[in-house]
């Protein structure tokens, strides 16, 4: 009996989430040597997750939340490990060929998504001017293109600010962004059944 209660329990969570709005804020700064993300989940006005990543060049801080609760943190001034194995999945297992599928994917996705803030700003340069110059013009293209295929889908509640700043003669890439939108849980998982169904299928 209490093993069905959980399962009971666990069913209603699932249904609920479902329907459920997810707002997402994200931020990243990047300025120097140091740099921070902050992403929050909000599910109406409760926390539904929280991560936070912060490196600076003598001290690294990681931490992630779910409902309030700590599921992770890590502080040092060690560097975060990475791992130089290279695991496969088959079944994510993305390549050139699968490039529609993911745009397809991504519209489908965007479809219900509302944004209320889109903001981007880059601060780029090369001891080269010439090659700041062109640097800098491939970076627009590259983000309006991105840009368009997301506003052209989502529902933008305010018009999205991009700027990207030159500077000559020096090394420099610096920048942060703001984005807050809302999506529906359903969405993500109906969505995500169908990509990996296409990419198992293929």
């Amino acid at each position: 009996m209490k093993y069905l209660f959980v399962v009971f329990i666990t069913l209603i969570f699932l249904i609920l989430l479902y329907f459920l709005p997810l707002k997402i804020k994200i931020k990243a700064n990047k300025e120097e040597k140091n740099i921070s993300l902050e992403i929050a989940a909000n599910i109406f006005i409760v926390n539904f997750l929280t991560f936070k990543l912060q490196k600076e060049p003598e001290k690294e801080e990681l931490y992630f939340k779910i409902f309030g609760i700590q599921i992770l943190k890590s502080t040092g001034t060690k560097k975060l490990e990475r791992t130089k194995k290279e695991k496969k999945f088959s079944t994510l297992d993305v390549g050139y060929k699968d490039f529609f599928r993911i745009v397809e994917f991504l519209k489908d996705v965007l479809k219900d998504t509302i944004v209320y803030k889109f903001y981007l700003n880059l601060k780029i340069g090369l001891e080269d001017a010439a090659w700041t110059a062109i640097l800098n013009g491939s970076l627009w293209g590259i983000i309006y293109t991105a840009l368009m295929l997301i506003y052209n889908n989502a529902t933008f509640t305010n018009a999205p600010e991009v700027y990207i700043t030159p500077y000559y003669g020096q090394n420099k890439l610096e920048g942060n962004l703001i984005c807050i939108f809302k999506i529906s849980c359903g969405n993500i998982i109906i969505n995500g059944i169908k990509f990996l169904g296409n990419l198992k299928g293929r």
